[in-house]
């Protein structure tokens, strides 16, 4: 067995499909999905391409323990991205997602049978499978230098706005290939620079999950007690877990 990073883009609801991506140690995108729907799917295919270590990042809040408002993690992070467009969405138990803690909790505490452990303080070349929260949006502010989110959401702009934007995204994940850890997406994989309307909200999904894949790889290579990690929160009411470029603060 090999460490393993995945990423899972998840949807707060069973009814819409989440983003799945899985890289191996030299970063090789291995799999990629984005047609699993129900907590048993997304459960199946993460134990298929556990290893006997590494990490799983999650776009999805991991605790949410604050009955209205936002999370501390949240506060603070919207304090350094927001000039970046890159705030992220208040969570608390008051939201019908987040009953009981939310989708991500419920995954997390299935997935501690098979020896995942959530903790968002990681080693380098941590000896667990280690699992924490991420987001997206800072995450590629910091390391692509961005002054500004990728804008590829549909309800963003005009649809040719969005397929631009959509293949920057994909562009910018291909310029990884040398970074420290790397990230190899390959050619087998249809990452079109062409997109079809109808299937987009997957296609986005599949470049988040990617993109939260080599999150948990720069994590799990670095280490959050690094200058190249910086945790937002804790593992009381909520962490954010963010990858640093040369950006002063």
């Amino acid at each position: 067995m090999e460490p393993r990073f995945l990423g899972l883009d998840l949807a707060w609801s069973e009814k819409n499909p989440s983003g799945l991506a899985a890289l191996d140690r030299d970063g090789n995108l291995i799999a990629l999905s984005s047609d699993r729907r129900g907590d048993d799917e997304i459960l199946t295919w993460v134990r298929a391409h556990l290893g006997d270590r590494g990490a799983i990042a999650i776009d999805m809040p991991t605790i949410v323990r604050n009955p209205s408002g936002s999370r501390p993690c949240e506060r603070a992070l919207r304090i350094d991205f927001q000039r970046y467009g890159a705030a992220p969405y208040p969570s608390n138990t008051g939201l019908p997602p987040f009953e009981g803690g939310g989708r991500a909790h419920r995954l997390l505490r299935e997935l501690a049978n098979d020896g995942v452990v959530h903790d968002c303080r990681v080693l380098p070349s941590d000896p667990r499978t280690v699992a924490f929260e991420a987001f997206p949006h800072p995450a590629a502010i910091e390391l692509f230098r961005l002054e500004q989110i990728i804008a590829y959401k549909k309800k963003q702009r005009r649809w040719d706005g969005v397929l631009a934007e959509w293949a920057r995204y994909r562009a910018l994940l291909g310029s990884l290939a040398e970074a420290d850890p790397p990230l190899r997406i390959g050619a087998q994989f249809d990452l079109p620079a062409a997109v079809d309307r109808h299937r987009y909200k997957r296609r986005d999904d599949e470049l988040d999950a990617i993109l939260c894949a080599y999150v948990a790889a720069f994590v799990w290579r670095h280490g959050t007690a690094s200058q190249r990690v910086r945790v937002y929160g804790d593992m009381t009411d909520g962490h954010i877990v963010v990858p640093l470029g040369k950006r002063p603060w």
